[in-house]
């Protein structure tokens, strides 16, 4: 496959990473033993039952980046065993964002680093061994979001080169971790990225701003944003559609995808490069072919909202897409078709969400280590169903994953 896309036409990669796995897996302490190619992390909070429970074969996961600076960074995962919940959790040196599962070896998932991070982290998912620490290469830095292709053979993050502002997606060759093609994103500080149900086409929200690790996260290109959603070839990289939102200040960043291809997306607004002070609908739905649809509600709520979306995820079989609000501490939903706003739920910092394998429920987290659940149905919460991790700080993102069946 990748010898397909060199010869169509994506960008060769040049340059060398920085670290290598050897000198970033140092940082991890003395408490980290490495055998075996694997570093073993001795940092479960196991409730009820082993790891190696063959109770667990085909559980259902909920797995998010987590920590902060006094606790340290983890890629952390809730496992739905017979008795009761446990947690796992691989130490990761950096602060994590975004995850991907191996469609074809799907007891393998990565946790990218966070803008301006350069950083990534392959655990498995029942060991909850390190497989691989990789990184960026010179002169880039990662934005958070990555996705596998189809036949779980190369790995594809959204990356910029700091020092031109380019927006790019790196493919990696997941057999060695190895940088072996670029694609152009055709915009400036590409974000989330997803793989449309054809399997064949990539969607990318381009965030439309610039940053360089010397200046941590300041955006150095306010006037100039272009943010815009586009979806790419998967096989050549080729542009085929490029989208833009009413207001240019309106960071496009993180997507949802359901069944049929509709995206929901979820946008940041930089106030501060703005010339008035009037609000601006902060979800959009999209299908291809079309022009985007802006999610409103009243100007009560949206104010609420404090121009920033943390996530969002898309409810098929009730065909409702749910966001977050970590400022506002809200979380919301709209019907993916009638774009009607359907209701809210407050919650202290919420951003993780994500939707259980049976679609019964959307999950909600924060970083207090609360996870709570609303019924799809209805949107209210099922109370009983309340959670809380203590010394957990679920960050931004969560994920539905199923843990495959274990073999001897």
């Amino acid at each position: 496959m990748m010898k397909q896309l060199k010869q169509q036409g994506c960008l060769e990669h040049s340059g060398q990473p920085k670290m290598n796995r050897r000198q970033l897996l140092a940082g991890a302490g003395s408490t980290a033993l490495i055998g075996s190619g694997l570093l073993a992390l001795p940092n479960w909070v196991m409730a009820g039952q082993s790891v190696t429970d063959q109770s667990l074969d085909g559980a259902e996961v909920w797995i998010s980046a987590q920590g902060n600076e006094e606790t340290g960074y983890f890629a952390s995962w809730i496992l739905d065993g017979e008795q009761q919940p446990l947690v796992q959790s691989a130490a990761s040196q950096f602060r994590g964002h975004g995850l991907a599962q191996n469609p074809v070896k799907p007891s393998q998932a990565v946790m990218f680093s966070r803008r301006p991070g350069t950083h990534g982290l392959v655990v498995n998912l029942y060991s909850g061994a390190v497989e691989q620490v990789f990184e960026c290469a010179d002169g880039h830095h990662m934005h958070g979001h990555g996705v596998y292709t189809p036949d779980g053979n190369w790995l594809l993050t959204t990356e910029s080169d700091y020092r031109s502002g380019t927006g790019k997606l790196i493919a990696r060759n997941t057999s060695n971790w190895a940088i072996e093609a670029e694609f152009l994103t055709h915009g400036i500080g590409p974000h989330d990225v997803r793989l449309m149900p054809d399997n064949k086409t990539l969607v990318v929200a381009n965030g439309g701003l610039r940053t360089h690790p010397d200046s941590g996260r300041e955006i150095l290109n306010l006037d100039t944003m272009d943010p815009s959603l586009v979806y790419l070839s998967l096989y050549s990289g080729e542009l085929i559609s490029q989208h833009r939102l009413p207001e240019s200040k309106a960071s496009i960043r993180h997507l949802s995808v359901a069944d049929d291809g509709t995206v929901a997306v979820a946008t940041q607004v930089q106030r501060a490069a703005m010339t008035s002070n009037s609000l601006v609908s902060l979800g959009a739905i999209h299908r291809q072919g079309s022009e985007m649809v802006l999610l409103n509600g009243p100007d009560s709520l949206m104010n609420e909202f404090r121009d920033y979306m943390g996530s969002v995820a898309i409810n098929n079989r009730e065909r409702i897409a749910g966001f977050t609000s970590p400022r506002g501490n809200l979380a919301a939903f709209w019907h993916l078709d009638t774009h009607e706003l359907l209701g809210y739920h407050a919650f202290y910092d919420v951003c993780g969400l994500t939707v259980t394998r049976d679609e019964q429920h959307f999950v909600l987290t924060n970083s207090a280590g609360e996870v709570r659940e609303l019924k799809a149905t209805s949107l209210r919460e099922d109370r009983k169903l309340r959670r809380q991790y203590d010394g957990k700080h679920w960050d931004n993102h969560t994920f539905t994953l199923t843990l495959p069946k274990q073999t001897v």
